[in-house]
């Protein structure tokens, strides 16, 4: 099967979708762009209900040609998992109410899915948690520069920049009508304009009821990287979630990317592990190391 995707090559759209089985209930996003099935939600009746998943869920995957399958639980279930044949993978430290780990378990279909696409990564990794600055590092806004919260109208401008920035990327931010759905759905963004160019933004995706939220859709213009504004986006979706009762910050970054896992450390991120060719991202399947930060006021 081949490990990359062309930009403009068209598959089908992502799926949302309720399994039953014995001893569980498990409610699913079905992927053909990142090949994988992700578990957003479970339920277990017994031990046994976690083999049971696995199963179906990777019979699910192999007969679409998936070769990913990945999920998220709390401790109570991380035995049973384990016993299902799925690999430890990370933990979110404080990802629910920021007090109990998250711990993410992925299944692989294939083998060429196992091997990893940044084989420094861990090598990266000690280099920039030695050179940390522990939040003292964050630069100062550029001149010139203006931040601004999301609003819908932006929408078209910010599915310009992804585009620019990115070849491929595991969700469709490439779509303006995708982004003003999920500013309806628990997620800001913050923008970096120059005038009325907008030159770079993030967003963070809430969860409320866990008190956690991820970073991600971290993207800077070609002409303004090197300038410091990933920290800067990264220091106000801080100070917004903080406010909003959000505990547990996480981010899910490319490995191949070291400015933004320098950002990540340099802010006082914990590295939490790697997802093996978790997704499609411009324009192959990569590493994604995940990072988390505990926030108290």
């Amino acid at each position: 099967m081949a490990d990359s995707l062309k930009a403009h090559e068209q598959v089908q759209p992502d799926q949302w979708e309720i399994i039953e089985g014995h001893y569980f209930k498990c409610h699913i996003l079905i992927s053909p762009y990142n090949r994988r099935i992700t578990v957003y939600n479970f339920s277990l009746a017994l031990d046994e209900g976690a083999s049971a998943m696995v199963q179906t869920l990777s019979e699910k995957a192999a007969a679409q040609g998936f070769d990913k399958v990945w999920l998220k639980t709390g401790l109570k279930w991380a035995h049973s998992f384990l016993g299902a044949g799925v690999k430890l993978e990370a933990a979110i430290p404080g990802y629910f109410a920021g007090e109990k780990p998250a711990l993410l378990f992925s299944g692989f279909l294939s083998e060429q899915r196992k091997i990893p696409s940044n084989s420094k990564n861990l090598d990266q990794i000690k280099k920039l948690v030695l050179a940390r600055k522990d939040g003292g590092g964050q630069r100062p806004l550029p001149a010139g520069i203006t931040l601004r919260w999301g609003q819908t109208g932006h929408c078209g401008a910010l599915a310009n920049l992804y585009s620019r920035v990115f070849a491929t990327y595991p969700f469709p931010i490439f779509d303006s009508g995708y982004l003003k759905r999920t500013m309806r759905h628990n997620v800001c963004y913050i923008t970096a304009w120059h005038g009325r160019e907008l030159v770079a933004a993030a967003a963070a995706e809430m969860n409320p009821a866990e008190k956690n939220a991820e970073v991600t859709d971290f993207a800077t213009a070609p002409g303004w990287r090197g300038h410091g504004l990933a920290g800067c986006l990264l220091n106000q979706l801080e100070s917004r979630l903080l406010s909003d009762g959000i505990r547990c910050l996480y981010t899910i970054a490319r490995s191949s990317s070291t400015g933004m896992n320098r950002v990540f450390a340099n802010a006082g991120y914990e590295y939490c592990g790697v997802l093996i060719k978790n997704c499609n991202i411009s324009g192959s399947f990569e590493d994604m190391n995940v990072w988390a930060k505990i926030i108290d006021g």
